[in-house]
């Protein structure tokens, strides 16, 4: 897949990896409050825990990422995940995912391979994909995209 190595960032954007990220939210309409939040222009996030790869963090907050990829008409949308929202924690140094739904590329290639080549002349985001389960319901393949932060910067 893809084969640039990732220095000094984190293991999760190790090229070549799929990982299992699992949502669950107390809320039966947590879809509908989503929804209200992003037509509202609210980046409100909704609590909820999260297992990645078998690890489980609590309290976490949820919201739509982006503007041009989120519909609430659609099933697939695209999230921002903020491990730290309510409490200091990380997963392999990381503490917020931006998964995408990659509704503009039925390859599923191009934002992940586009990092990959841009790695090769600056530095740009890892990304790879995860399997994205919400509530017990597999929700599909999305590509997770290191947030350029502070983090990523000092990197």
């Amino acid at each position: 897949m893809l084969g640039l190595s990732l220095q000094g960032q984190s293991g999760f954007y190790k090229d070549g990896e799929v990982h299992e990220v699992k949502f669950t939210f107390s809320q039966t309409n947590w879809d509908y409050l989503l929804d209200s939040f992003y037509v509202e222009g609210n980046e409100e996030r909704l609590l909820a825990s999260i297992e990645i790869d078998g690890d489980q963090y609590d309290s976490v907050g949820i919201r739509y990422k982006g503007f041009s990829s989120v519909s609430v008409d659609r099933r697939k949308n695209p999230f921002n995940v903020k491990l730290d929202w309510i409490k200091e924690q990380d997963h392999d140094g990381v503490d917020k995912l931006k998964l995408s739904n990659v509704i503009q590329d039925p390859s599923f290639v191009r934002e992940a391979l586009s990092y990959e080549i841009a790695r090769k002349y600056m530095p740009a985001s890892g990304a790879n994909y995860v399997k994205l389960f919400i509530n017990n319901v597999y929700w599909g393949v999305y590509t997770n995209v290191q947030d350029a932060d502070k983090g990523f910067l000092r990197t």
